[in-house]
């Protein structure tokens, strides 16, 4: 141990020395978390309440998205679907409007079905066992698991990108976090110091998201306030800042399209087209491939996960021939259906102006 686990951590085959080797060393890893965490820990409208149903939303619509941004969300989510059941029984028209702005629609859609598969299959009740939840459409292994931990106390661990942060680097693993071995090594891990020193498993796993979210974070890492900082492996090696290594992401392609705007007597036309496979369910503007040499009146770009797009907006006076639906819908109305962001912030400017 003289090269602080340098030599336990270079090679996938030494994994269980390295599970070990931290374990031996750092014994007091779960009572510094858990006492950071009490007197850390942000207030949060979700974070106390155990009902699984409030923490399935919760962290659905957290993947990918900021609390700051969320909360609101959550807030009239639930205001308006109480329950499993009212979640189920909503249209997906309806579903789709109230997580318009949020962004990948396809977390919404597997509320939805989700939310129909419980009411069928478990009587409306969330299912207490990892493996059960799993059999949800839209539940995978991190959901399931913060489930399971926050809601019902059974010992899993939700590895989500904050966890997987804080443990690469406590462990300084120099290997890609997104592998499945690493999930084990760190779960393994984390599960063995939950058990051995009896924490409350819906306390622990939200400490080590915490930690991820409020100090171990991707910038300008706070490494002067963190609980774990004295045993921290890249701390003490000056790798903070390379870790945790992930592949390099793929440059995101960029495609030009053109807006048409119709607007004659207080009605807008509009399209359901959605061949593209994007948010499908959404209204959107006539939108086609390619810009026009004309004058634009607005120009956006809209970037998705994996693409962008290049927007401009030309208004036109006459209604072409497309080769999908269009329809005249009151301006009035507009508030009232589910749209593409990308288009509502379009409609946002120029109506506005």
């Amino acid at each position: 141990g003289q090269d602080n686990g340098k030599h336990y951590l270079s090679k996938k085959k030494k994994r269980a020395n390295l599970f070990f080797f931290c374990y031996n060393r750092f014994m007091n890893f779960t009572k510094d978390l858990l006492n950071w965490y009490k007197q850390n820990k942000r207030t949060l409208v979700f974070r106390d309440d155990h009902d699984p149903y409030k923490i399935w939303i919760s962290e659905v619509m957290a993947q990918q998205t900021q609390i700051a941004t969320m909360l609101p969300y959550y807030e009239r989510w639930i205001e308006r679907f109480p329950n499993v059941e009212d979640v189920a029984n909503a249209s997906i028209d309806e579903i789709l409007k109230m997580w318009e702005g949020l962004g990948y629609y396809r977390r919404a859609r597997n509320l939805h079905k989700g939310a129909q598969y419980v009411v069928e299959h478990f009587n409306g009740e969330l299912p207490k066992e990892k493996k059960d939840l799993m059999t949800i459409p839209g539940i995978g292994d991190y959901t399931a698991s913060a489930i399971a931990s926050i809601a019902f106390e059974k010992p899993e661990i939700p590895v989500d990108g904050n966890v997987k942060r804080v443990m690469a680097r406590y462990m300084n693993y120099q290997e890609n976090v997104n592998t499945r071995a690493a999930h084990k090594l760190f779960e393994d891990f984390l599960k063995n110091e939950m058990i051995q020193n009896k924490a409350m498993p819906s306390q622990f796993g939200q400490a080590l998201m915490e930690l991820g979210a409020l100090v171990c974070t991707k910038h300008q890492t706070k490494c002067e306030q963190c609980p774990l900082q004295k045993a921290c492996l890249a701390y003490q090696n000056g790798t903070v800042d390379q870790l945790p290594i992930k592949p390099k992401a793929k440059k995101v392609p960029s495609y030009k399209k053109s807006v048409l705007l119709y607007i004659k007597d207080k009605q807008i036309l509009v399209s359901n087209d959605d061949r593209d496979g994007l948010m499908k369910g959404l209204l959107r503007l006539p939108q086609i491939d390619g810009h026009s040499r004309r004058k634009d009146v607005y120009r956006l770009k809209h970037q998705f996960s994996h693409l962008i797009w290049d927007i401009r907006v030309y208004p036109i006076d006459t209604i072409p021939d497309f080769d999908f639906d269009v329809f005249l819908i009151p301006i009035e109305s507009l508030d009232d259906i589910s749209m593409v962001t990308a288009h509502r912030k379009i409609l946002k400017h120029l109506l506005k102006e």
